[in-house]
């Protein structure tokens, strides 16, 4: 039986504010977290920023595939900053040469729990199912806490759904 090595994986759900990241190497979960964009006070402090960070997440891991969730059209000036950081993110991994998929999050919701309109909770607890070690996370006593924490499921979870796709 012929073994395929499955390259380094780094998965990200955007934020303006914080943040997801999954790394997945041969298919496993090495690294998960999430960053924090500090500094806002700017747009442009906020780009320059997450710009680092990623940057940071490149060097340190060696990536040969980003996969990252394709942010929302809406018409105001948090999502225009959230296109513009996923754009410039995607922007890096391509000048790096890496490998690069954009993942809807109806489709990432549909391949990890069955249903495209999966609520967060929803796609953490199917994380946790895979990943036992992230159980820690699941249940916080403050509701911020949740919403911080969603933001890793959510890259682990796209991260899982990048792997799942045919080559």
């Amino acid at each position: 039986m012929i073994h395929r090595r499955k390259p380094r994986l780094l998965a990200i759900d955007p934020g303006t504010r914080h943040f997801g990241i999954a790394v997945f190497e041969r298919g496993e979960l090495i690294h998960y977290g999430v960053k924090t964009i500090k500094n806002r006070t700017s747009p442009h402090a906020n780009l320059k920023e997450g710009r680092r960070l990623v940057l940071q997440l490149l060097d340190d891991f060696r990536p040969r595939t980003l996969a990252i969730e394709r942010a929302f059209f809406w018409n105001n000036r948090n999502a225009a900053l959230l296109n513009v950081f996923v754009d410039e993110t995607v922007a890096l991994a391509e000048r790096n040469r890496m490998h690069v998929v954009r993942l809807a999050p109806s489709t990432v919701k549909k391949a990890v729990c069955g249903n495209g309109r999966a609520k967060k909770h929803e796609v953490a607890r199917v994380v946790v199912a895979r990943f036992p070690e992230l159980k820690v996370f699941l249940r916080q006593d403050r509701k911020w806490k949740d919403l911080y924490h969603s933001n890793m499921f959510d890259a682990v979870a796209i991260g899982m759904t990048a792997l799942s796709l045919p080559k």
